[in-house]
This record gives structure tokens, sequence and C-alpha cells, in this order.
């Protein structure tokens, strides 16, 4: 006959005291993990800037008023400048045109105007040719594009369409591993496109840039100043021959960082004591100096004919590229928070576009009504009908950009690509 195990003693009951040390030990080791994580990552953003001084509003009035007087005096100057050499160049080519070639932003498809320029150039001499431009702006990834656009040549243009098909991976990274930070300046870094900037910008480029201005054609670059939450033209071929003067190109590339410098994406640019951000914000074309204020007595035609009456004004020609749909593309949104902030965005942003170039038809118009001579506008956008193959591509995609800059070139060799009449 079997006997049964005995079974073993039980354990005595743990006090209550006991249980309540075990959960608090549990609690405070779980407190003072979160409290050193806390600390790490308040003490380790990723791309943190020095703090800047604290203007008063009254200073910044001040300065903002300043500026914008400065900016109205160069302008009109340049248009001055402007009326000389063209009447210069006149004598020569009595049919000479004054063309002006207008870069907007797109973040990464501006591959579509660094395919469509490229493709230009094998458009065969005409009226609808590529010309020597009497000044290029750009905004954002246009301002990229623009000092290749300003130079002309067939070697430039294959040269940015390059750069704009082979994206690199390192062109927008996280910064670090807490990219959220916020004291961070940005979410991300772009060391892979600040050293794309860094080598197409060199001193020989410099030197280039001042010797296509030396007759005073004109390069400039909108960016957006922060503080005073209005528009910065930026003077290229001034900034590239200071740049030859001193050796040093760095002022010259900070600008094309400026002006494609996304809020809260890219990080912002300090500029003698004055942070930019991407000129997109203030205008995605930018125009505006040109040809000055609708101001009687202030455009090119006016001055023109002040200093040459009884001269026939030549006339203006406005080709303008923007990188990326006219309008925004038609979709099916659902009624969640993230896609209608999304669609609100970009509606506001496309809407944007189309009521700047209207007014650059409205002034073209008022221009030929005062007698100030004509002015054509032509522009070209990425067409509805494209679609990427990968909607939730990411950022600076490589198919994607390389599906852009095709379209661009096959449109730029076709010269019944550009469109006459106003959106």
């Amino acid at each position: 006959m079997e006997h049964p195990l005995p079974s073993p003693p039980s354990a005595p009951p743990r006090p209550w005291r006991y249980v309540v040390g075990i959960f608090a030990g549990g609690a405070a080791s779980v407190i003072l993990l979160l409290g050193v994580t806390l600390w790490y990552v308040w003490n380790n953003p990723g791309a943190r800037q020095p703090a800047r001084r604290a203007q008063k509003d009254a200073e910044l009035l001040q300065a903002r008023s300043q500026h914008l007087q400065e900016a109205l005096q160069q302008s009109r100057a340049d248009r001055v400048r402007l009326v000389e050499s063209v009447h210069a160049t006149q004598r020569v080519d009595a049919n000479y045109t004054v063309d002006f070639l207008i870069l907007s932003g797109g973040g990464d498809r501006g591959a579509f105007a660094s395919g469509f320029l490229r493709g230009w150039t094998k458009v065969p001499p005409g009226p609808m040719a590529r010309p020597v431009f009497e000044g290029v702006s750009g905004v954002s990834t246009g301002g990229l594009i623009a000092p290749s656009a300003f130079l002309g040549t067939t070697q430039d243009a294959e040269a940015i369409d390059n750069l704009f098909r082979h994206p690199q991976p390192d062109w927008l990274v996280p910064s670090g591993r807490f990219f959220f930070h916020p004291e961070n300046a940005s979410l991300a870094r772009i060391p892979g496109l600040k050293r794309e900037i860094d080598s197409y910008v060199d001193l020989p480029f410099a030197r280039r840039l001042v010797e296509a201005g030396v007759t005073g054609r004109q390069l400039l670059i909108q960016a957006t100043d922060a503080d005073e939450g209005s528009s910065h033209t930026f003077d290229c071929v001034a900034l590239a021959r200071k740049a030859v003067e001193t050796g040093d190109v760095q002022p010259l590339r900070q600008v094309l960082l400026a002006t494609s410098a996304i809020p809260g994406v890219f990080p912002p640019q300090k500029i003698q004591n004055e942070l930019f951000l991407d000129g997109i914000l203030t205008g995605n074309i930018f125009y505006g100096f040109f040809e000055g204020a609708l101001a009687q007595g202030e455009t090119f035609g006016a001055m023109w004919k002040q200093r040459y009456p009884g001269e026939p004004i030549p006339k203006i020609r406005y080709w303008v590229i923007i990188n990326n749909y006219l309008k925004a593309p038609v979709m099916t949104v659902q009624p969640k928070w993230l896609p209608v902030a999304q669609r609100g965005l970009e509606i506001a942003t496309r809407a944007f576009t189309v009521i700047t170039l209207r007014h650059l038809y409205l002034f073209s118009e008022v221009n030929r009504l005062r007698g100030d001579g004509e002015c054509e506008v032509r522009w070209v956008a990425v067409p509805p009908t494209w679609g990427q193959s990968s909607p939730q591509a990411a950022p600076f995609s490589m198919e994607v950009m390389q599906s852009l800059s095709d379209l661009g070139q096959r449109l730029g060799e076709n010269p019944d690509s550009w469109i006459a009449v106003s959106p």
C-alpha cells in the first residue's frame, strides 16, 4: 500500500507592508528610468542652435520699414540700369526682346524644371527657342536651379538636371535619435544636400556668375525673413562678386540653403544675424523687382519713355516654370483631421500660385494700357495627367524625380507646351 507524499508546508503569508514595498520599488524603478530617459532626451537634442537675442517689436518694425525702403530703392536702381543696358543692346539688335525666367518652388518636384530647361536647349533657333535671360528669379527649389539657368549653357542645364535626377539618401535625414525634440532647429538635417550645394557652387562657379552678369543681367533669389515676416531678395551676382573679391563663397551657398529652408523640416539659415526660411512662404513665383510696383512712372516702360522718348519700347517676355501642378489634383478626401489638414495646405498653396500668376497677367495688361510697352506671359506646370507611380513615395524619391525630369524634358523640347492665357 502506497502512502501519499506529505504536502510541502505552505509559505507564511506575506505581510501587507512587504507587498506594498515591492510595488513601490517597481514603481520607483519605472519613474527613475523615465526620468533618466527624459533627461537624456532633453540634454541631447539632434540639431540645437544657439538662442537669439529677442528684439522688441519697435525694433523689428523699424527694421522691416528700413529694409522695404532699401529694397524699393535698389529695385528702382536696377530698372534704371536695365533700361540703359537694353537700350545699348537695341542699337545692335532692333528686334531685341527682354526675357525673364521665373522658377517656382516645389521641393523635389524641381526635377520638372531642371528637365524642362534641359529639353528647352534643344528647341531650334526661332521665337520660342530658349533665350538669354535678362533676369532669372528662383524661389525654394527654383532658387537651387536658378544659377545654372542664369548661366544658360547646355552643360549647365545637363549638370543641374543630373543633380536632381540622382538624389542621395542623406539629402534629408532625421535630426538625431530624438528628432522631435522641441529645442531642435528642425526635424531633419540636410548633410547631403549641403554637400551637393558646396560642390555645385564653388569659386570658379561664382566667377562665371560675375562674368554672366557684367552687362547688368540679374540673378535674384527670394527667401523669407522669419523675424520681419516679409520676403527678402538676394542679388546673387553681387554676392558672387563679393565671393570672388574675398575668396569666401559661403554666403552665396547660404542663400541657396535659405531659400529652400522648409519651416520645421529643414534648418533655418542665419545670415548676418537674421533668420531666413523658405522663400515660398512669401511668394511661390517672384517677379516684382523686374518690373517694379504698379505706381505710375515706376515701370520699365515708363522709365524708358522718360529717357528715350519716341524710341520703341522693347517687348518684355515672362517665362514661368511652376514646379508642381498649377491647381490641387482632384481626389476623394476622407473626413479625418490629418488628410483634411494636408488637403487644406495643398489647396492653399496651389491657389496662392494661381492668384500670383493671374496678377502677373493683370500687371502686363495695365502696362500695355498705360502705353508702357507690350508684355507677354507664358507659363508651364506639371500637367494634371501626370501621376507618380507611388503616391506615398518618400521625399526625394529617385523614381519620382526621374519621372518628373523625363516629363520636363519632353515638354521642354516642344514649344507648344507653353501656355499663353491666364489660368
